[in-house]
């Protein structure tokens, strides 16, 4: 390996952002406490990610488009918004996680402690964490990335402006012949995938991941791969357990970075030249 596997590339953030009707996640609809949650609260948290000075990619609904752009003002030279029509895409995907959300199979699986959760009841959150690889891919592909890394962000990463830990700009020498995943702790097989499924365990942090731009369709295919093998044995799960598996077919195309069991925000404080804090 040389130095030039550890170029100081900029990184491209792509992310989405589309209303799945979040604020009724209440108990009285189905939901564990907790889970509600307003499409303001997604704009107000989004605005800590706006807040970074690199190019940013967003997939959303064209009724949040304004909204975006107003949270982006200043950087217009460095954003790329795509309006789609989420919900009348990706039918036939969504159809067979919710066939299989419902089926009593399924059901009689999941810990009785995880049956309302998001994962379990709700088809359009499984169906949008999935699509989180296909995103990058699309943006990747259609020339809206423009540096030679590129990282899928959630919408609503960063709860406060201090988890940025005190940078602007997202930039760090990622070794670029490997994608970057976060763990909160290692997998060693410890656990059968389905008790990963039905208990809803979480080695790998779903909400950043980065990598060298062509190495996304590679990621993408492997991610396919996993939700298909899951739907095979009557299952479905968020990009979680998605990522573990890509990482398990494809060892060597993956770095995973152990960040602690609290360690959500931990890439942008020890994985960025410009973090201060």
């Amino acid at each position: 390996m040389s130095i030039l596997d550890f170029m100081l590339l900029d990184i491209t953030i792509v992310t989405a952002f589309f209303d799945l009707g979040r604020e009724k996640w209440t108990p009285e609809q189905g939901f564990t406490e907790g889970f509600q949650r307003s499409t303001d609260v997604y704009l107000e948290r989004f605005s800590n990610l706006a807040a970074f000075e690199n190019e940013l990619v967003v997939y959303t609904s064209p009724e949040f488009v304004a909204e975006v752009q107003g949270r982006r003002r200043g950087k217009e030279d460095r954003t790329t918004i795509i309006p789609l029509p989420f919900f009348d895409l990706f039918q036939d995907r969504r159809e067979t996680i919710c066939l299989i959300q419902r089926s009593p199979e399924f059901i009689a699986r999941i810990n009785p402690v995880q049956h309302r959760n998001p994962e379990r009841v709700s088809p359009d959150y499984v169906l949008l964490t999935n699509l989180k690889p296909y995103f990058v891919l699309h943006a990747v592909q259609n020339g809206f990335v423009r540096n030679g890394q590129v990282a899928w962000i959630d919408f609503g990463y960063f709860r406060s402006a201090e988890q940025r830990a005190g940078s602007d700009f997202w930039q760090y020498a990622f070794a670029t012949d490997k994608m970057h995943l976060f763990g909160f702790t290692p997998y060693r097989g410890e656990i059968a995938l389905d008790d990963i499924v039905a208990n809803n365990v979480a080695y790998i942090v779903g909400g950043c991941v980065v990598g060298r731009k062509e190495l996304w369709a590679s990621f993408a295919a492997l991610t396919n791969r996993a939700a298909q093998e899951l739907a095979t044995r009557s299952l479905v799960d968020n990009d979680q357990t998605l990522f573990l598996m890509a990482s398990l077919y494809r060892p060597d195309l993956f770095d995973i970075h152990l960040v602690g069991v609290e360690g959500w925000w931990d890439p942008f404080r020890y994985f960025n030249i410009n973090a201060k804090t």
